[in-house]
């Protein structure tokens, strides 16, 4: 079995700033938040949880059934979002403005998943990176998420092109969970298969 997902590489100049911008400031040191590790920043499309390795072909025909116009806007970043929204937050994440041809890609792939009889996540699709989760049974004041929203409103992030998607396999590690890129459909230029590094 091989822990999976489905999702959209961030390109590493926008992953730089974010890092950069949000993480290397002395405040977010002082949250009880365990932050994403710089090559985990990823928008993702469909977990699929644990996975017979012997299915892995069928996800790649289904990722290379899908297409996505070449001339489509690339992914703008936009303000710090909560999970839950309304309650204690349990993660952080990096919000990514309203991208049309971005959800009909997440809503295909959703139901190519679901008629193959894989455990597609059918909510509602939020497009974000998760920047953190909040430790354990810890709190972040509202003060300081506060101080976090104006943080993340000063900066201007680059743009990330959406031309192509990946498998990656999770491996959880005491350190934090690993990704390494299992198979990879390209847009805008041909699928090059599989990476170790997906960039």
């Amino acid at each position: 079995m091989k822990r999976l997902f489905i999702a959209v590489p961030i390109r590493e100049g926008t992953r730089t700033q974010i890092v950069r911008g949000i993480f290397s400031d002395p405040f977010i040191k002082k949250l009880p938040v365990r932050w994403t590790a710089y090559q985990n920043l990823h928008l993702t499309l469909q977990f699929l949880g644990d996975v017979e390795e012997k299915r892995i072909p069928e996800l790649k025909k289904i990722m290379d059934t899908l297409s996505f116009p070449e001339k489509a806007d690339d992914l703008m970043f936009t303000g710090l979002g909560t999970f839950p929204e309304k309650a204690a937050p349990k993660i952080l994440w990096l919000g990514i403005a309203d991208h049309k041809p971005l959800r009909r890609l997440q809503r295909e792939l959703t139901d190519l998943l679901t008629r193959a009889g894989f455990e597609a996540d059918r909510k509602a699709f939020k497009p974000h990176l998760t920047l953190g989760r909040v430790k354990n049974e810890a709190q972040i004041p509202a003060a300081a998420l506060d101080r976090l929203r104006e943080l993340i409103a000063g900066q201007q992030f680059s743009p990330s092109p959406i031309d192509r998607i990946t498998l990656f396999e999770s491996r959880l590690q005491p350190a934090g969970p690993v990704y390494s890129a299992v198979y990879e459909k390209g847009f805008r230029e041909r699928s090059s298969g599989v990476h170790t590094n997906p960039e």
